[in-house]
């Protein structure tokens, strides 16, 4: 509950926390620059005078915006391929699987890092493209799992023989069975993707300026560290306690949606 409370305040802050300061985020001043926070500047500024407390909830909105669609994206095509690898099985799961386990072999992040430096671009959209190629393949695998205990359940078998058909089967009966477990996945992938977000922009090939996100805030901030700490301790913590808070929220939500997770506990 913690955690969730953290994550809906944070949330919130960055949907109404830019309108609570009248900075503007994009204006510099050369009189105004690496200030510590005050009555003014709550957050303190950056290098170029630029207000960090508005800066870093619009952060905020590309950083959680980017982890929640990617996830989204990711589960979506997961639950699609999985689901049929597991359903049907045979060769189509042998040549599916394979794919995948080609696939799997290669690190995530390098092939976002190639699609982006490909596309050369530096917008919401070419980080999310970039993080959905191979990004599906994890919930694709647990999705297929799943199916194939699942369809030989009795009613499942129940329902063959009453001849409903596949779409019936995996509509009402599968996807509803593991919706806990899917929404759980969900909850735990998402810090994945925000570190994945964060870590790209810090390196210089995910968000760039003038837009902003946490990692971006981080990467600037490195570079003055030593000297204004505050500007990277800033976006470090709330990227910290983002994928914390959801950990924490996809434990709670594994054993309480799990039975099997519930008596395991309990034990």
């Amino acid at each position: 509950m913690t955690g969730l409370a953290i994550i809906i305040l944070y949330i919130i802050l960055a949907i109404i926390g830019p309108y609570l300061n009248s900075a503007d985020p994009t204006k510099t001043d050369s009189t105004a620059m690496d200030q510590l926070p005050s009555l003014e500047h709550w957050f303190g500024t950056d290098s170029l005078g630029r207000d960090l407390w508005v800066r870093l909830w619009l952060g905020a909105r590309v950083s959680l915006t980017v982890g929640f669609v990617v996830t989204l994206i990711n589960q979506f095509i997961g639950i699609i391929i999985g689901g049929i690898s597991g359903y049907f099985g045979g060769t189509l799961d042998m040549i599916i699987m394979r794919i995948i386990d080609v696939l799997y072999g290669i690190p995530s992040m390098i092939v976002a890092i190639l699609v982006m430096m490909v596309k050369g671009g530096s917008g919401i959209s070419s980080l999310i493209i970039a993080m959905v190629i191979v990004g599906w393949i994890g919930s694709a695998r647990f999705v297929r799992g799943q199916v194939l205990q699942l369809k030989n359940q009795e009613y499942v078998l129940a329902s063959k023989v009453l001849g409903a058909s596949s779409m019936r089967i995996i509509l009402r009966h599968l996807i509803p069975n593991m919706t806990g477990l899917i929404i759980t996945n969900i909850t735990l992938a998402i810090p994945v993707a925000i570190f994945q977000e964060a870590f790209l922009s810090y390196i210089g090939i995910g968000i760039r300026p003038p837009d902003t996100s946490w990692g971006q805030l981080a990467q600037a901030g490195a570079q003055v560290f030593r000297v204004y700490p505050w500007q990277m301790f800033l976006p470090s913590f709330f990227i910290s306690t983002t994928m914390l808070s959801l950990n924490l929220l996809g434990d709670g939500l594994r054993d309480a949606l799990d039975p099997r997770m519930r008596g395991t506990t309990k034990g």
